[in-house]
């Protein structure tokens, strides 16, 4: 971690297009989970705890990736953990908010 830190000072700080693949990796897992999801008729219950850990690995490279952008232009590493954790979770309820309107019956 910290040679990678010491080559991102050395490339002149942090570039915010690094984020834009593990970001999108992240939205196309949370997608294709939902989908899945949707297909096999998950109750709403059972999806939302399921999304919470179904992108695991997606996760960690975003978290990743936002980590070191934000510690990379100075911002702390406890709150850059803090940051990255809040925009993951904006993800997982956002897909949330996305299943239950699309397993609820139409009015």
């Amino acid at each position: 971690m910290l040679f990678a830190l010491l080559l991102l000072a050395a490339a002149g700080g942090p570039n915010p297009t690094m984020i834009n693949a593990p970001r999108k990796a992240y939205a196309a897992c949370i997608h294709d989970f939902e989908h899945k999801s949707l297909d096999g008729k998950m109750a709403a219950a059972a999806y939302e705890a399921a999304i919470k850990s179904a992108c695991a690995d997606q996760a960690k490279a975003l978290t990743s990736a936002l980590v070191a952008v934000d510690v990379g232009n100075g911002v702390k590493r406890a709150s850059a953990l803090s940051n990255a954790a809040a925009d993951l979770d904006d993800y997982v309820q956002t897909s949330i908010e996305r299943y239950r309107d699309q397993m609820s019956p139409p009015k």
